[in-house]
């Protein structure tokens, strides 16, 4: 019974593991189609994001040490993927917030300005928050911003945007 756990276990991983790297996959692609002049944010992590990448570490660390004294395979294929899952998991927090000529890349996604209805920042948290209007369908979505960097995002948004 405890086998098919851990291997129920895995497989989750592995669902979390090619959920990240999809979006990692999407963010990229979706950074082809910004044009003319580029500037790139980065996104601010939270103290959550921090203890979760080390946690993942950690627990990967200690499963792959204890898979080795105990010569457990499942321990050892479940601390390799772990270790693999914190390291997706930060490339996916380091990812950045673009604005260019002809839109947005936030979240893995590219908006047009025509898309953008409106825009706002939190600068008690530091986030930049849009709403958005795509396939007939009202979305939001919300990107942690360096709080230094809110002036200087809310200029470009507005120059592009509004062409002020």
């Amino acid at each position: 019974m405890n086998n098919q756990f851990d291997k129920f276990i895995i497989i989750i991983y592995l669902g979390l593991i090619a959920w990240l790297i999809y979006k990692l996959y999407k963010s990229k692609k979706s950074k082809r189609e910004l044009e003319g002049d580029v500037r790139g944010f980065g996104k601010r992590s939270s103290t959550m994001e921090y203890i979760l990448f080390a946690l993942l570490i950690f627990t990967g660390v200690f499963n792959l040490y204890t898979g080795f004294k105990t010569k457990n395979q499942t321990a050892l294929i479940t601390a390799t993927v772990m270790i693999v899952m914190g390291i997706v998991f930060f490339l996916n927090t380091k990812s950045k917030l673009y604005v260019a000529k002809n839109g947005l890349l936030l979240n893995d996604s590219f908006y047009t300005y025509k898309e953008l209805k409106k825009w706002g920042f939190d600068k008690e948290k530091g986030d930049l928050v849009i709403i958005t209007k795509k396939d007939h369908q009202e979305g939001r979505e919300q990107a942690q911003v360096k709080v230094e960097d809110i002036e200087e995002i809310n200029t470009l948004i507005r120059k592009y945007k509004l062409g002020k």
